[in-house]
């Protein structure tokens, strides 16, 4: 048994509290010492850990150093400590790698031989290292399996799960291995034509038919991960019941399955495959957690009352277990009240319409708050749509000048929804905030109050930029009539934000003024007639410089035949070289115009390219395959090669085309030209 060395323990936290590395370091070689004699493996890990990262904040906390340091660690470790520094190792390569994510991702690999500075690296080349480390520590596995989790407390963090479902040190190493094996950024390492997951394969199938999968002999990071849920489901499949570490690899690979494999069936045959595992786990509190896995994906794909009942269903079985607790949160995010309030930002006849999108709520109130609009020239203050916390209070604090309300009609599906009720017609002229909340107090409490900054006025006032100047018309808003003789109050963004004052303008006969702006110098206007008033919604700049002319040039115009692709699919391309001169008002196509097309993912990384030479006519067309092993969202095709430049965007992603019938019957009599018909349909 290991001996007690908690007063050694602080005299190395004395020492690092007081600024003392040297003397912490110092305290720690006994401790080390000790811990491998008496083979307290665990402490004598954490000890060297801490060692090392004191060390190198001495030195200048250089990352090459302490793994350099640690490498020396793990040649003279005991085989029961090496495996844990080889992961420890993995570790810090992953961490440092987070840490740079940027300058991994900018570099291409090098034709020679990468030196042994880990930091000048490519990805590939850095993975390769982490997967090597992984490896070495899993390559202990008899050690490993014979060797309790509880026994290595003194290092490792307790998590939320039990002991029961990682029991030994090898379920540990071989957890953390699949976090960087299953990670998003292994995408970016993928070679082209590397093995790829299916939905249709065996990754949802029964736990034998996936223990049988044959997997190709190549180490990517999916035929890693895959090889590694087989074997902790080999190493667990005869323990006793209620074998919860068999269960725990089980349901994390269909989860992973879920978020990893392609296909359009992958969401139903994930269900049945977690139906599945619920049947054969009845009795043990696991079930909760697939019971939430399953509740997560009917939620995604919109049945909010089937997913909030299957979760009910998790928590009431189970209600002490991880799982339960799970289920709960979701049922709590389902059933969560919200509303979100827009309308028009200038009030008057016809009046406008107040939006509110909600969830869960039977009533909505509104409060139409004055408010001095001028308070917001102030330097402190921010402007109406970005009030913090303190300024909404203060809004919400003063008196409003009407309240009222309107009934909801429920969302029984749980899902969002949207009502329109008529803004008041009996508000003064005048700036406002109207408030939106579902408690009729307002309060903070299971409460969330939507603020809009409305302006109740008959004025319209339109700004814009022209010939270096800044330019606006003052008009009725009902009838779009110039309004002669209004006021402007103009002010402008000095360099230390302060608002200043400019001189005064008056409109024209036809509701005209204009101003000549200082360089580089945000403008706000505030127009007066009569009663009424109305500022402008932003800043309008100016540069104080006369207007460049723009130059000619030669463009490429895309067009795609969708915007939306599946992983998979073919992305149909055509191009139009042209010859721009909007000064003259001249296009002309470019023939035979010779150019590069890319096709770049959604971190501008290249996918694929193709050259291409336009036609007499300045066209020309192509296609790419939109790619399975990449991040899905928005890409690109773009020109990088010749001088007709361009762009476009699509989106890739996974999703199901909606599948419907719809049936209209024959009419019963033959219409007659020009005759409106009625037909009677049924969509199914």
């Amino acid at each position: 048994m290991a001996a007690n060395r908690d007063s050694q323990w602080k005299a190395v936290e004395d020492a690092v509290r007081k600024g003392l590395p040297k003397t912490a370091i110092t305290n720690l070689e006994p401790i080390i010492q000790a811990a491998l004699k008496e083979k307290a493996y665990a402490e004598a890990a954490k000890a060297i850990g801490r060692k090392i990262s004191l060390e190198g904040n001495i030195e200048g906390n250089k990352p090459e150093e302490k793994i350099i340091r640690l490498e020396a660690e793990i040649a003279k470790a005991p085989k029961e400590l090496a495996p844990v520094l080889d992961t420890l190792l993995a570790h810090w390569y992953w961490h440092y790698f987070q840490q740079n994510r940027w300058r991994f991702l900018q570099r291409s690999a090098t034709a020679q031989a990468p030196g042994k500075d880990f930091t000048t690296w490519d990805l590939p080349r850095l993975f390769a290292e982490i997967d090597k480390q992984f490896q070495k520590a899993l390559a202990a596995e008899k050690v490993l399996k014979a060797t309790p989790v509880g026994d290595w407390d003194a290092l490792l963090v307790k998590g939320t799960m039990p002991d029961s479902y990682r029991p030994t040190l090898y379920d540990f190493i071989a957890w953390e291995a699949l976090d960087f094996y299953t990670s998003g950024e292994q995408a970016a390492t993928k070679a082209q034509g590397a093995f790829e997951l299916s939905a249709e394969s065996p990754i949802f199938s029964t736990t034998s038919e996936f223990l049988a999968w044959k997997l190709p002999s190549e180490t990517t990071p999916l035929v890693r991960a895959i090889c590694l849920y087989q074997d902790l489901l080999r190493f667990h499949q005869n323990d006793p019941a209620p074998r919860l570490a068999f269960a725990a690899a089980d349901l994390e690979r269909l989860t992973w399955g879920w978020n990893a494999a392609f296909g359009e069936d992958k969401n139903a045959r994930y269900k049945a495959a977690l139906d599945r595992f619920i049947a054969e786990h009845a009795d043990f509190d696991i079930t909760a957690l697939a019971l939430e896995r399953k509740a997560r994906v009917l939620q995604q794909d919109g049945d909010l009352v089937e997913a909030r009942k299957t979760a009910l269903r998790g928590a009431e079985l189970f209600p002490n277990s991880p799982g339960a607790k799970l289920c709960r949160n979701l049922v709590t995010e389902i059933e969560a009240k919200s509303s979100t309030l827009t309308t028009e930002r200038v009030w008057n006849a016809p009046w406008p319409k107040l939006t509110v999108r909600y969830r869960n709520l039977t009533h909505v109130y509104f409060r139409a708050i004055p408010y001095d609009w001028e308070v917001f020239l102030k330097k402190r203050h921010n402007r109406p749509e970005h009030l913090n916390q303190q300024e909404r209070k203060e809004v919400l604090a003063k008196a409003p000048a009407l309240e009222w309300s309107e009934a909801l009609p429920p969302t029984l599906d749980y899902k969002e929804r949207t009502f329109a009720a008529t803004a008041p017609g009996n508000l003064k002229p005048g700036f406002y905030f109207v408030a939106a909340s579902h408690d009729p107090k307002f309060g903070e409490n299971d409460n969330v109050v939507s603020l809009a900054d409305v302006w109740v006025s008959d004025l319209s006032l339109v700004t814009r930029q022209r010939a270096g100047r800044l330019e606006g018309f003052v008009l009725h808003g009902r009838s779009g009539e110039p309004i002669a003789g209004a006021k402007v109050s103009v002010w402008h963004l000095d360099n230390n934000g302060n608002r200043v004052a400019d001189p005064t303008l008056t409109t024209d006969g036809d509701g005209f003024f204009s101003m000549k702006p200082g360089q580089n110098r945000g403008y706000l206007f505030l127009a007066r007639f009569q009663d009424q008033s109305l500022a402008s919604a932003d800043d309008l700049w100016g540069s104080g410089r006369e207007p460049e002319q723009p130059q000619p040039r030669a463009q490429t115009v895309f067009f795609t035949d969708r915007a939306l692709y599946r992983p998979g699919q073919t992305i149909h391309y055509k191009g139009i070289c042209l010859w721009v001169d909007q000064a003259k008002d001249n296009y002309e196509t470019l023939k035979r115009e010779s150019l590069t097309v890319v096709f770049q993912d959604v971190n501008g990384k290249e996918i694929a390219r193709q050259k291409h030479q336009a036609n007499d006519y300045g066209s020309f067309s192509g296609s790419f395959t939109a790619p399975r092993d990449r991040l899905l969202g928005q890409m690109a095709i773009t020109v990088v090669e010749g001088r007709a430049v361009g762009l476009t965007h699509f989106r890739v992603e996974e999703y199901k085309r909606p599948k419907f019938e719809v049936v209209l019957d024959a009419p019963k009599t033959a219409p007659k030209l020009n005759e409106k018909v009625s037909l009677t349909g049924r969509a199914t």
